[in-house]
């Protein structure tokens, strides 16, 4: 099989899932989720609650998170469909490395995060720092 039908198939299928084809998954407990999360070095890229790091899980309206069947295609796609191909993106988590029933405890620890990070225009030292900036950018320093 071609890289360019493995990736045909990887793009069908989550087609299928955002349409609803896929089968509604049970919900997971957030619980043994949050163990499993912090297990498998998720909050290495996620941070401790998906809003720092590499990639943040809050507050981007990210389709990955919206539906657990669409969560599951994603941990999967590379580690069932695409495990050869090298990337420094997420890691590959088969079924077998990652079943199921713990991957949907997973997602619904995720589920529990909150974005409660401040607007920054709420932070007035930031506002002082960016016109600081703006002088000393100005001036030519």
């Amino acid at each position: 099989m071609t890289l360019s039908s493995k990736l045909a198939i990887v793009f069908l299928a989550l087609a299928a899932a955002f349409a609803g084809g896929a089968s509604a998954q049970t919900a997971g407990d957030p619980a043994r989720g949050k163990t499993l999360y912090f297990d498998h070095g998720c909050y290495g890229c996620h941070g401790y609650q998906g809003q720092t790091g590499a990639r943040n899980l809050v507050g981007t309206n990210s389709p990955i998170i919206a539906k657990p069947e669409v969560f599951l295609f994603f941990l999967r796609q590379r580690g069932n469909f695409l495990p050869m191909i090298p990337s420094t993106a997420m890691p590959r988590f088969s079924e077998k490395a990652l079943p199921d029933p713990q991957a949907l405890d997973i997602y619904a620890y995720i589920k529990t995060f909150k974005l409660d990070a401040p607007d920054v225009a709420s932070i007035p030292v930031m506002g002082q720092i960016e016109a600081s900036a703006a002088r000393a950018y100005q001036a030519g320093r």
